[in-house]
């Protein structure tokens, strides 16, 4: 299968949206699927600007700088500025808790929006501050050539190599409901 995408999570500081494109960086090396991630923030970095560019390809990646977006991960309004270089065909994943659907910028009616309540969903896993493994799972969803046991394989070694592998029970349940709510 082919594979060739470029993915932007973006949000502000402290939503985790660097560390959601390092997950998913990670899962795709994993797959032994090339990736290159690159992460960018403002001087405040809790409650700036953040995002990163996460490129995918099965043939080697010239260059992580971007061009345009087949995924978006929108964590927040500001992050729909990123729409004008989405591509038509396109996937914006919101967070529904903190982007409401009917944002005028998303009647694009050559993109799929997915509204995830990132949020809720991750205070309903008893991990509050997972907003960002439950846009992951969202994500993995949407993106072909993933397979859920592996990327949830990579999940937990990313946290475990951070010594955080106490919480893989909590981030795995945020993933697979921000995978279930992507279904619907």
């Amino acid at each position: 299968m082919k594979i060739k995408k470029t993915l932007v999570f973006a949000g502000f500081g402290g939503q985790g949206v660097l560390t959601a494109g390092r997950i998913i960086a990670n899962m795709a090396l994993m797959d032994n699927i090339n990736a290159t991630w690159l992460p960018a923030y403002g001087f405040a970095v809790r409650g700036g600007k953040a995002n990163c560019v996460v490129k995918l390809c099965d043939e080697e990646i010239g260059s992580p700088c971007l061009e345009t977006i087949d995924l978006l991960v929108a964590m927040n309004i500001p992050s729909l500025e990123y729409l004008n270089i989405t591509n038509p065909g396109g996937t914006v994943i919101i967070n529904a808790d903190q982007v409401p659907s009917d944002q005028p910028e998303l009647k694009r009616e050559d993109i799929k929006v997915v509204s995830v309540p990132c949020d809720t969903i991750a205070r309903e896993a008893n991990n509050p501050k997972a907003a960002n493994i439950v846009s992951i799972g969202a994500a993995v969803h949407e993106l072909e050539g993933f397979h859920v046991e592996a990327a949830i394989a990579a999940l937990k070694e990313f946290f475990e190599e951070k010594g955080k592998g106490k919480y893989n029970d909590a981030n795995v349940a945020a993933f697979m409901g921000g995978y279930r709510c992507a279904q619907i």
